[in-house]
């Protein structure tokens, strides 16, 4: 390596070095704003037990209602109409039951659950222009958890067979 190379990784290190406690201090600092506004939650009630009337948000419900969301989340859900700001904790949930009943779900229940995320996807689609970054990288990475977890239980059956 030339000098002059050492020289600017030396500076670069130095820089990072130096900007870390800024960092640190603007992660505390929106970790505070957003527990604030509720954004921030601890522990949510497990997705596979039914919501009450208190604590279920009010949701899009009627007639046209997704069967396989019902299933999983215990809720009658249009998902048509799901307003863009309640979508991110509908992936929330989503993603909890499946965690919780992955173990017993069949290749069928695997089929439904990821018909029923393709219908959220194309809500979500819709409407994702409305969400703030931070939700839309929610959105994201719940989308990814789940392919995850499907591929996961794909390659596990494969192994047993």
């Amino acid at each position: 390596m030339t000098k002059l190379t050492l020289f600017v990784h030396s500076v670069s290190a130095a820089l990072l070095v130096a900007a870390l406690p800024l960092a640190v201090a603007a992660q505390t600092t929106t970790q505070e704003e957003l527990l604030r506004r509720g954004n921030l939650i601890g522990g949510r009630p497990h997705a596979s037990e039914p919501r009450n009337a208190a604590t279920t948000r009010r949701v899009a419900t009627t007639a046209n209602a997704d069967p396989v969301l019902a299933k999983y989340l215990h809720e009658n859900i249009d998902v048509s109409r799901v307003p863009a700001s309640q979508l991110p904790d509908l992936y929330s949930r989503f993603i909890e039951a499946t965690r919780a009943q992955r173990r017993q779900w069949s290749a069928r229940d695997w089929d439904e659950a990821s018909d029923a995320l393709a219908r959220l996807n194309s809500r979500y689609e819709a409407v994702r222009k409305e969400l703030p970054l931070e939700d839309r990288l929610s959105v994201r990475s719940y989308q990814g958890e789940f392919r995850t977890l499907q591929g996961a239980r794909r390659v596990k059956d494969r192994v047993n067979e």
